[in-house]
């Protein structure tokens, strides 16, 4: 049976408490949280919490964070728009919680924050 991490859920949870469309989902053999059909965080396997940030400059800030890391599934192979958050976020709720809640909105709708910019693009030279 794969681990469960029930603190680390209900940090998630209380984060992204009364936001709408917002379920949780075993995936992977983890905890993975949705909006709506987008993912977008998970507490993986090894017991960290991971946030999908498609916006290239939240995903910069979270990153230049001591203790955030790229989630990679395989030794070098790095998730893109996914980052673990620092460890110290697991006992700190208010650390978390902007992350958590600007990884849902990034991803409300399917196509994240990079994508939707890409294809506004794109209708802007039609």
């Amino acid at each position: 049976m794969a681990a469960t991490f029930p603190h680390l859920n209900e940090l998630v949870e209380q984060s992204a408490r009364g936001l709408p469309d917002v379920r949780k989902q075993r995936m992977f053999g983890c905890d993975a949280y949705f909006v709506g059909d987008s993912i977008f965080a998970l507490i993986w396997r090894d017991g960290r919490i991971g946030v999908r940030l498609p916006d290239d400059e939240a995903y910069a800030r979270l990153m230049a964070t001591e203790g955030a890391e790229p989630w990679c599934v395989v030794e070098g192979k790095r998730m893109g728009c996914w980052v673990l958050v620092p460890e110290e976020f697991h006992d700190d709720d208010e650390a978390l919680m902007p992350w958590v809640r600007a990884a849902v909105l990034q991803n409300r709708g399917g196509a994240g924050v990079a994508a939707k910019r890409a294809a506004a693009k794109k209708v802007a030279r039609a």
